[in-house]
Formats: structure tokens, sequence, C-alpha cells
């Protein structure tokens, strides 16, 4: 149960709305590219652990030419790992993937997610969660991005902004700074909210050196303020 960030809801909602109003002008939302297909988008996601996203997207194009999904699947796990190795930890993608894939064909009888659309947003997030590699922010990005659920996945540039604005507090496990965004912003600007914040956390709100000066939401900010001299420290 979260208690600590709905403290004063009712505010922190309205400034959570007026900064996804911000954000929303400035990025606009735009394709970060990820994959219409669930499936795909499980793999897709399983090649970006620890890597930067022009090798997942060099690799991505590899594995779609072995045959995609059904090819990884068809494949060695030695014959994988070869083709995953440029975007690094090869041996541990390889693996996982090829288990994943393995369970999903176990739980639905075919190499697809599509009877996973009819199930609940909890038994789907736990079931995606259940598969190796595959935690609560990776399962609801595919969720999210490819099945149409009204959930925020949580990625280092959400948590960045989310605490720095003072949405919700530092130090909250993975889990609960889901449950607590997920409180705070509506289901309807969950995705645009999600795109925008990785969109402002790569080019202003930066882990050292944020460009708070140039910070379109930095009015609701209560560390931007303090950097840049609106409130006193």
């Amino acid at each position: 149960m979260v208690t600590k960030p709905l403290k004063g809801l009712g505010r922190t909602r309205k400034k959570a709305r007026a900064i996804h109003r911000l954000l929303n002008h400035a990025y606009h939302v735009p394709d970060l590219g990820n994959l219409a297909d669930p499936l795909e988008e499980l793999v897709f996601i399983s090649l970006s652990r620890q890597t930067h996203q022009a090798n997942v997207r060099r690799t991505w194009e590899a594995l779609v030419r072995q045959g995609g999904v059904e090819g990884v699947r068809r494949a060695s796990t030695a014959s994988l790992e070869r083709l995953l190795k440029p975007g690094g930890f090869s041996r541990q993608k390889a693996r996982w993937i090829k288990q994943a894939l393995d369970l999903v064909v176990d739980r639905f009888g075919e190499l697809s997610l599509d009877k996973a659309r009819e199930m609940s947003d909890d038994d789907l997030e736990a079931f995606l969660c259940s598969l190796p590699g595959i935690g609560i922010k990776s399962a609801k990005c595919i969720m999210m991005y490819s099945m149409g659920r009204k959930v925020l996945p949580v990625d280092t540039h959400v948590r960045r902004l989310a605490t720095r604005v003072g949405l919700v507090p530092g130090g909250l496990s993975e889990r609960r700074m889901h449950q607590a965004l997920e409180t705070i912003i509506r289901g309807n600007d969950r995705y645009a909210f999600h795109v925008n914040a990785i969109c402002h956390g790569r080019a202003i709100c930066i882990p050292r050196s944020p460009r708070c000066k140039e910070c379109v939401v930095v009015e609701y900010c209560d560390f931007g303020r303090k950097r840049v001299g609106l409130v006193s420290t």
C-alpha cells in the first residue's frame, strides 16, 4: 500500500497535469521506435537491457533478417548468442529470450501474445513479470506500447523527473514508484507523460548538471527552482 506519495494528492495531481501539458507542448509525444506486436516488443526490450539504443536497433534488425521471433525460437542458443554479441550480455539475453518464448507457447499454445489481450491489467502484468528478464517496468512498457493499456512504465528518466519536480519522494522501491505515479497521473495522460519525460530526461533533466534554466517545467520543480535561484536554499 502506498501512503507517503498520497499526501496532498489533490494538489499533486493538479501539479502533474500542469507538468504533463507543458511537456506535451514541448515534445509532442514522439515515436521512440517501440514495436506494435507485443511479442516482438518483449524481445526488443530484452535486447535493450544494459546497452545503447543504437545497438538494440541493429541487433533487432539482425534478428528480423533471421526470421524474427519465430526464427529466434528455432535458432540454437549458441547461434542466438553469436547474433546478439554486438549488443553485449549475449549469453544472458539469449537464454532469457529463448526461455520467455517457450513459456509464452506453453501458456497460450502459440507463439503469440494475442490471447493475453483478454487478461486484466493485473494478471497480464503478473504473467509478463514471470518471464525471464522482464521486470515491472519492462512489463508495463509491453502493455503500454503494444497492448494499449493505460499503465505508466517508470524508467530512469521518468523516475528522475518525478522525484525532482516533487511528484513523489525519493527512495521508493520500483514497485511503489509505479504505484505512486499511476495514482497521480491520469490514465489518459500516462502514455504521453512517459514518452515526453524520456525526451526531457535525455535533453534537459539529465543526471548531472541538468539544464534547469532551459527547463519548461522549472516553475513546478522543487529541485530546479533552487538551482536557478527562484527560491532560497
